[in-house]
């Protein structure tokens, strides 16, 4: 084979030399004899001859391509080559699962980046090894992204089916995201059709995650692809259902259900038998839902390891009955995350008996709501000695203390605690290394006592948040970081005030830099996000 190639090469050399001097000596003679008597023959044989040169260099371009794929797979040329084919599939699928969300869960309630998702798309367009290892790796076409009303619908829809395909039979991850705001933030564009949705249709469809993000309601179109992906989903597949829906003003939450039953006071029905519908919900260990929800009767709720119920927003959560809440938990005796931001109504009676469910590897528990009654779902829990990162919302009670008492928190974080010194919690919890004080802009009432009356300081602490206070006294926020050895300092939305002759913005800034070995100082600018979005996200 190298034989042939040394001796085409020597040939198409030889060649070319001839060609470029014989069309060398043909523009020479032209320039000296300026014979006219042949010109239209000359000319026609010269726009011929441009004809084939432009199809000669296609043609080397062709021959190029094969022999840079050669170079660029040489290890020797290449040292990434070096790697063998699984272990750079691998590496692909790091690069595909670290990409950014469409939806932005960590900002806005419902904002989106407008573009979709680069890879792997871009990983088979590098060269000819890559894109052989991308297109022969399924793993890196799961995940399928379909926009709504927006501008990038009919571009996500074909970039879908070309992924659906590509998949095979892998566990698909879909993602229906509505990122309309209306006038002003995202232009409207009409509801794209999404009626043939076959490009899903399997046999029976083997669907790991479905996520849903709408900020507008929830139109026809996106009732049908909802109801096309459950009703076609595999069953004991579906690990994931995340709900982003902030519904409409007149109908504040919904539940999903079979068409057998109806809950609440607007359901979506899927056209299913309840206990088809209950076997696919059956397999799920990850719940967030905001908006529309399996009833709280489903076994759904059954063995989660994450449920997150509502969001911290003025419309979709719905209320949850104390009974019920109670269910899920010993349903679900392995869960690590637990976030409520909706209403427990109907609490026990006071001569029913309170029947604590022990969750042993609980690790992130979110009550900071204002919807929500930190001391009556806590005394519903016993959690074991796994680190604990924990956000209550109001004034503890001797409820809440008690549970700081047999937990192992790490991580605190009080909301709008008043006239509660912080102090309290700190003696509470030892191994505290963690403490967010969010004032909530309620700073009138905010108490920011760190000695207790008996001289007791409690643990020392690593990272130390002061949020949404609009002032504070600088001699106060130096005592608390002193006194607690801080050594990571965070100020959000929050004025410092300093009792200084010299009150400029400089020397705020320095006093504040100094106070201990890191400080982020956030206050003066509103495009900051929120410190605490990655203990809210959703």
């Amino acid at each position: 084979m190298l034989e042939d190639l040394r001796s085409a090469s020597s040939a198409l050399s030889e060649a070319l030399d001839h060609y470029v001097n014989t069309c060398a000596k043909l523009r020479d003679r032209y320039f000296e004899e300026r014979a006219t008597d042949k010109l239209d023959e000359l000319l026609n044989c010269v726009a011929n001859e441009l004809q084939l040169v432009t199809s000669y260099e296609i043609k080397l371009k062709q021959a190029e391509a094969p022999i840079k794929a050669v170079r660029n797979n040489s290890p020797v040329a290449v040292p990434i080559s070096r790697l063998p084919p699984e272990m750079l599939a691998r590496i692909f699928q790091i690069v595909v699962d670290d990409q950014p969300e469409l939806y932005d869960a960590a900002r806005d309630p419902f904002v989106a980046s407008l573009s979709l998702p680069k890879y792997p798309e871009r990983l088979s367009h590098v060269c000819f090894g890559w894109r052989h290892i991308a297109l022969t790796t399924p793993s890196l076409w799961t995940r399928i992204d379909v926009v709504m009303n927006n501008s990038l619908g009919l571009r996500s829809l074909a970039r879908a089916k070309v992924h659906a395909e590509r998949a095979g039979r892998s566990t698909l991850d879909v993602y229906m995201t509505d990122p309309n705001l209306g006038p002003g933030k995202i232009s409207y564009h009409k509801p794209n059709d999404f009626e043939d949705c076959s490009f899903l249709a399997f046999p029976k469809t083997r669907m790991r995650s479905l996520n849903l993000t709408s900020s507008c309601g929830l139109s026809d179109s996106h009732h049908r692809f909802i109801c096309y992906c459950i009703m076609n989903c595999a069953e004991q597949t579906l690990k994931q259902l995340v709900v982003r829906y902030l519904p409409d003003q007149g109908t504040p939450y919904g539940f999903i259900v079979s068409a057998d039953s109806r809950h609440g006071p607007k359901s979506l029905e899927i056209d299913l038998p309840e206990h088809s519908l209950e076997n696919i919900w059956h397999s799920i260990t990850t719940l967030r839902l905001t908006g529309m929800y399996p009833y709280w009767t489903s076994r759904a709720y059954h063995q989660l390891v994450d449920l997150r119920i509502g969001r911290d927003v003025l419309i979709g959560r719905a209320p949850i009955s104390e009974a019920q809440l109670i269910d899920i938990l010993k349903a679900s005796p392995r869960l690590k995350i637990f976030h409520v931001h909706s209403a427990v109504t109907g609490p026990l009676t006071h001569g029913d008996p309170i029947t604590s469910v022990r969750l042993e590897e609980l690790e992130s528990l979110n009550l900071s709501s204002t919807q929500v009654n930190p001391s009556q779902i806590l005394r519903l829990i016993v959690p074991g000695s796994r680190p604990l990162q924990l956000s209550i919302y109001g004034r503890p009670t001797d409820v809440v203390e008690h549970f700081l008492l047999r937990s192992n928190v790490t991580q605190l974080r009080l909301v709008a605690w008043g006239t509660y010194p912080p102090i309290n919690a700190l003696c509470l919890c030892p191994n505290l290394q963690v403490l967010v004080l969010d004032v909530f802009g309620i700073v009138g009432r905010a108490n920011f006592q760190t000695v207790s009356d008996d001289h007791s300081q409690g643990a020392d602490l690593r990272s130390l948040y002061i949020l949404r206070c609009p002032r504070m006294q600088f001699i106060g926020l130096q005592q608390i970081v002193e006194r607690h050895s801080v050594h990571e300092l965070t100020l959000w939305n929050t004025h410092i005030m300093i009792e200084d002759e010299d009150r400029s913005e400089f020397v705020r800034r320095s006093k504040i830099s100094g106070l201990c070995p890191v400080v982020h100082d956030l206050s003066s600018s509103l495009d900051d996000p929120d410190p605490m979005n990655s203990w809210d996200f959703f």
